[in-house]
């Protein structure tokens, strides 16, 4: 039986992570495809005849494209879907990160913050540079940014420093933790079931 492309998906407006797995529909293991991070550069207020709601269209059309781009091949996606902002810009572009996992026309599966980190770490209160270490424990085969140990490039490489995490990591990081976590959802597992069988399955699924 052929593997799938599945994807994770760690949606934000400035920063996208995503990454795309192979999955063992027998076994499952799965196997690192590729990553990307889309980021989005902000331009309005740095160019003056850029207005602010046409920098955010565009910002959220690269969202957009990439994600597409990303997701071709894929038979189903998981994402963490933003929420809790406070400040109104935090909402205006958790919205848009949220419109655009609205254009999704494959199976999606919603996974939270802890289960992201249960289903991959083991801790629900793992921070940032714990998920990094363990995803490239896991596939140091992924081309992951690496640091000099100081700033004179002595030392050797490592992934993070203290108080400046790389975007590269940090969001592909979660997105792959973010695919682990969604494999132990109860309705991932009836899909899979689904799946192994040739059934015919839903284009969308609301979790």
């Amino acid at each position: 039986m052929n593997p799938i492309l599945v994807a994770g998906l760690d949606p934000a407006f400035a920063h996208f992570g995503i990454a795309r797995m192979w999955l063992n529909l027998e076994t499952p293991n799965l196997t690192f495809d590729r990553f990307r991070t889309i980021s989005t550069e902000k331009l309005a207020g740095r160019r003056k005849m850029i207005r602010q709601n046409s920098d955010d269209l565009r910002r959220a059309r690269e969202l957009h494209a990439g994600l597409h781009e990303e997701l071709k091949g894929c038979t189903v996606a998981f994402a963490e879907i933003p929420s809790g902002a406070q400040a109104a810009r935090a909402s205006y572009g958790f919205g848009a990160a949220v419109g655009v996992l609205a254009s999704i026309q494959i199976p999606l599966f919603q996974v939270m913050p802890l289960e992201t980190k249960k289903g991959s770490v083991g801790n629900p209160k793992a921070d940032k540079p714990e998920i990094i270490s363990w995803a490239a424990g896991h596939y140091p085969e992924a081309p992951w940014q690496l640091y000099d140990r100081d700033t004179k490039g002595k030392g050797g490489k490592i992934l993070n420093r203290k108080g400046d995490l790389h975007l590269d990591n940090e969001h592909v990081a979660d997105a792959i933790a973010i695919v682990h976590a969604g494999m132990h959802l109860q309705e991932f597992k009836q899909l899979l079931a689904m799946l192994k069988i040739g059934a015919p399955t839903q284009q969308t699924i609301n979790t």
